[in-house]
């Protein structure tokens, strides 16, 4: 491929959101950029629930061509059946067709002058002086590629981090496995209204979702659990939970299985010629595992970083560390947040989720888990055991 024949200032690897965002800021700035995609066809496979709450600021409009839903709040629903909805802020958005959507990012980063390498695995990373042999296998053959900076974006596995000595990996219970069928003839309370389910039967150490998607809806699920698969969890879902009347007509025609990083930000995401981003560097809410705008917004940084350090001819750990600071200044707090209340959710019994949604009330006008927690000890003061740290 004629792409991995030549020398970039940056290379990056993985072509989601994330990936993607970072290649189009990069080439933007006049950069010299490679993307490289694993992957055959960018998009594919699918393995998340596709709801973002924003765009707009990206400088993207919302299309019809990847835009399936807009979203105007959630229905939370206890063991019990207690709902509450919530409305307004981070509760609205999209739901986009991830294999539409990613593809559109990726030829926004190409028409920046961004090259892509598509079904090409990075199997190496080697130093070489102040640069980095990026070694490239492409239908048996293997190719290096030499750059200046390397972007590593290819998600929860994050093998590029690693083979740069950065610590990626993740334990096994740092992962929720998830589980998700893409079905059509679900019945909705609501068909811009997505759904929650809580419970330690329904998801351990996760939670079940219905998210409307026009014709279909995305019914899934995300576990930490040892003993039992995901799909195990999800099938029971279907037919057994409080969800089974408005599933009882459905059928899928989609299903997608992945893993979402839910411990929080790895310790370091940059070094001399590297940066992390996305789901590689734990930016990915730990409750509700939404990474699609955090990876974006990352990749962004980091696009913008790079490129400036490259026109600056330094791009050691020095020049680099820039973006630590800049993604950490905007999203650091919200997801150690999300870590301490997943840790908290965790420990609740059936029991104890019933009265923390009693606790909430019917209706909630946005998302502010600072407010919700005064709100619970207000109301349910023996749920105190697990929130007085937070107050």
């Amino acid at each position: 491929m004629r792409e991995l024949m030549d020398s970039y200032d940056v290379v990056v690897v993985g072509a989601g959101p994330g990936g993607s965002m970072a290649s189009y800021a990069s080439a933007k700035n006049g950069v010299k950029t490679l993307l490289i995609e694993k992957s055959q066809e960018i998009g594919e496979p699918v393995r998340c629930a596709e709801a973002i709450p924003s765009i707009e600021e990206f400088g993207i409009k919302p299309s019809p061509e990847f835009v399936r839903n807009i979203i105007k709040g959630g229905i939370l629903f206890s063991p019990s059946g207690k709902k509450v909805v919530v409305t307004q802020g981070k509760a609205q958005g999209f739901v986009v067709e991830r294999k539409i959507f990613d593809k559109y990012l990726a030829v926004r980063a190409g028409r920046a002058g961004a090259k892509i390498a598509v079904k090409s695995t990075v199997v190496g990373l080697e130093r070489d002086g102040d640069y980095w042999n990026v070694i490239v296998e492409f239908l048996g053959e293997e190719y290096v590629v030499k750059t200046k900076i390397v972007i590593a974006a290819d998600g929860v596995e994050s093998n590029v981090a690693e083979y740069a000595g950065l610590k990626a990996k993740k334990k096994p219970l740092d992962i929720c496995s998830c589980a998700e069928y893409e079905m059509t003839n679900v019945e909705l309370f609501d068909k811009n209204m997505m759904e929650f389910y809580f419970g330690n039967d329904v998801a351990k150490g996760g939670y079940a979702w219905i998210f409307p998607k026009g014709e279909t809806a995305n019914v899934g699920l995300g576990v930490r659990d040892k003993k039992k698969k995901a799909i195990d969890y999800l099938e029971e879902f279907i037919e057994n939970s409080l969800a089974s009347d408005k599933l009882k007509n459905a059928t899928p025609v989609e299903f997608k299985v992945g893993g979402a990083p839910v411990s929080g930000p790895i310790e370091k995401t940059y070094a001399d010629g590297i940066l992390v981003v996305g789901d590689a560097a734990g930016q990915i809410s730990p409750l509700t595992g939404g990474g699609i705008y955090l990876a974006m917004d990352c990749g962004l940084m980091a696009g913008e970083v790079a490129s400036k350090s490259i026109k600056s001819n330094n791009w050691s750990e020095d020049v680099l560390k820039e973006y630590e600071k800049l993604w950490k200044e905007k999203h650091y707090e919200y997801l150690l947040n999300h870590l301490k209340y997943r840790k908290i959710l965790e420990k609740l019994s059936d029991d104890e989720l019933d009265a923390l949604a009693e606790a909430l009330g019917d209706n909630l006008d946005g998302i502010d888990l600072k407010k919700f927690v005064k709100r619970i000890i207000t109301k349910k003061p023996s749920l105190l055991k697990y929130f007085k740290d937070l107050i």
